[in-house]
């Protein structure tokens, strides 16, 4: 009791749900995968600025799993960027992950 380590505010929760297709419970597995890519550059606890300031860089995400093999995956974080880098934010990675999710309509990923 009392050691919970709070990641997000609670409106930034419920921010993450209105813009993607996660569930709370999905925004936070999906900040924990981010936070696995640089677990030294990503803190445990993101301050309110820090979702969107925090970048990872694209040479780390492209190591993931889920775009290891895919030929287009510097392209993919480049488009997911904020700033076509392709190094990716917290919310930037939240979008990506969130367009690639089952829940995600068909039409979102053709786009």
């Amino acid at each position: 009791m009392g050691n919970k380590v709070v990641t997000f505010t609670e409106q930034q929760l419920e921010d993450y749900q209105d813009c993607t297709f996660f569930t709370r419970k999905e925004i936070l597995r999906v900040f924990k995968r981010f936070r696995e890519v640089n677990p030294t550059l990503v803190p445990k606890r993101m301050t309110e600025n820090q979702p969107h300031t925090v970048v990872v860089p694209v040479e780390e995400i492209e190591k993931l799993p889920e775009l290891k093999e895919n030929p287009f995956k510097r392209r993919i974080c480049q488009v997911f960027s904020h700033d076509g880098s392709g190094n990716l934010t917290f919310e930037d990675f939240l979008d990506m992950m969130s367009v690639f999710s089952e829940a995600a309509p068909r039409d979102i990923k053709a786009w």
